[in-house]
């Protein structure tokens, strides 16, 4: 009996079909995350050249950061939120409504600090243009509910609409960049799918639940509930995309194109699990903490053996992996790099299990915060000190320990926990 299977067991009959109906949903949305990038980076590699690409991932990870901002956690808040409230339309409109006044407003800063730093860094004022393009994705970032649904627990539109995006992009890509000088075209093309999906989510939200206009005490109360969980996700931004922006700053955007076509392929192992997290959040959040902890167990020894398979395959095949994707000299003369990369997929995947599903769903937010405070912080000082010694292959391996000390820490408070 499979992992899935014997978590389902412990279901209702109602709240298996839903689970499994958002797993699939799930399921399908990564697939069409893994398949369409693999089809789009390695046509963007040849016809740009690995130095316009490095350029557009290098303004894309500057483009997380103000996308984990804008969020300010609310993708783990707001999905709670609705969830415990989601049979009662009122409140759910009045919980949406005051996430998307508080996220408003931090779009207008986030822009404003875009626009700072274009103006007055010559690093970026070279090529503002790119950077100010690539918002576009924060934009629809913002408008696209996916917390919301999520705790509707009705994944299937969210699956639809972003499928949507990457479509439009995909298409957009093969048809009209055709040479280096179309570079600019790319966080172009990025930005209308996101913005076109997310006013879709955004339009289409309206229909599950009742308008009221929230209170200001309503307002501050998200604020501070979401403000831990906004630190933690930065936290983890400074450990997932400060590795391309650190490497663009002293390695230049060939090296830092190199490293981001390595990790694109790492993020989509990484994010295996992730279907299967999101579909059980809001059902675990619902669960007696003993019966969360009891669920973690239960998951935690197959993603163990799944995650380790992966490693080995990358370990084994690498070059012939990067060869096969990217068709890239380059890139293929760095396998050893995703070699180092590979251990992610064990380390994250039990990384994820605690501090993406266990703590937020035992509303502990500041034990999250912590260790991915601790993570990013340590993450980021490491790679300013190593990558000036070691280059790309410093990152590799900060980035991979990183991603251990978490799991040690997050392990740690799992077992910690049941006596406080």
């Amino acid at each position: 009996m499979n992992l899935f299977q014997k978590i389902l067991r412990g279901l209702a009959n109602k709240e298996k079909k839903i689970v499994v109906q958002n797993f699939f949903s799930l399921i399908l949305l990564q697939g069409a995350n893994y398949i369409l990038p693999l089809l789009v980076l390695p046509y963007l590699v040849r016809v740009i050249g690995a130095e316009k690409f490095g350029l557009v991932m290098f303004a894309q990870s500057l483009g997380i950061f103000l996308t984990v901002f804008v969020d300010f956690g609310f993708n783990i808040s707001g999905t709670r939120e609705i969830s415990l409230a989601r049979e009662d339309k009122t409140k759910t409109g009045e919980i949406f409504l005051a996430i998307m006044i508080i996220k408003l407003g931090l779009l207008i800063v986030a822009f404003g600090i875009l626009f700072l730093i274009v103006n007055f860094f010559t690093r970026f004022s070279v090529d503002a243009e790119i950077y100010l393009l690539s918002f576009g994705v924060v934009i629809g970032q913002a408008l696209f509910p996916v917390w919301f649904f999520q705790g509707i627990e009705k994944m299937k539109f969210v699956t639809i609409i972003n499928i949507l995006a990457k479509v439009i992009f995909t298409a957009l890509v093969f048809f009209l960049i055709k040479t280096e000088l179309d570079y600019f075209k790319v966080p172009i093309y990025n930005s209308l799918g996101f913005i076109v999906s997310g006013l879709i989510g955004f339009l289409l939200s309206f229909k599950y639940f009742k308008y009221k206009l929230p209170s200001s005490k309503l307002i501050r109360q998200l604020l501070t509930d979401s403000f831990s969980l906004f630190v933690s996700n930065f936290a983890t931004s400074l450990y997932t995309a400060s590795n391309v922006f650190v490497l663009g700053l002293f390695s230049g955007n060939i090296i830092a194109g190199v490293y981001s076509s390595m990790e694109k392929l790492i993020l989509a192992v990484k994010n295996v699990y992730v279907p299967l997290y999101q579909a059980l959040y809001p059902w675990v959040a619902r669960q007696r903490d003993g019966e969360k902890k009891h669920i973690i167990n239960k998951i935690m020894p197959p993603v163990f053996v799944i995650s380790t398979l992966i490693t080995v395959v990358i370990l084994l095949f690498s070059k012939s992996i990067l060869s096969l994707v990217y068709d890239d000299s380059l890139i293929t003369s760095y396998a050893s790099v995703f070699r180092i990369l590979s251990f992610i997929s064990i380390f994250s995947g039990l990384n994820m299990l605690y501090n993406m599903l266990y703590f937020p769903a035992i509303k502990r937010y500041k034990v999250r915060m912590n260790i991915l405070v601790f993570g990013g912080i340590f993450n980021m000082i490491m790679n300013l000190i190593f990558v000036q010694f070691f280059g790309i292959y410093g990152i590799a391996v900060i980035v991979t320990i990183t991603e251990l000390l978490l799991v040690f820490i997050g392990f740690y408070y799992f077992k910690r926990l049941k006596t406080l």
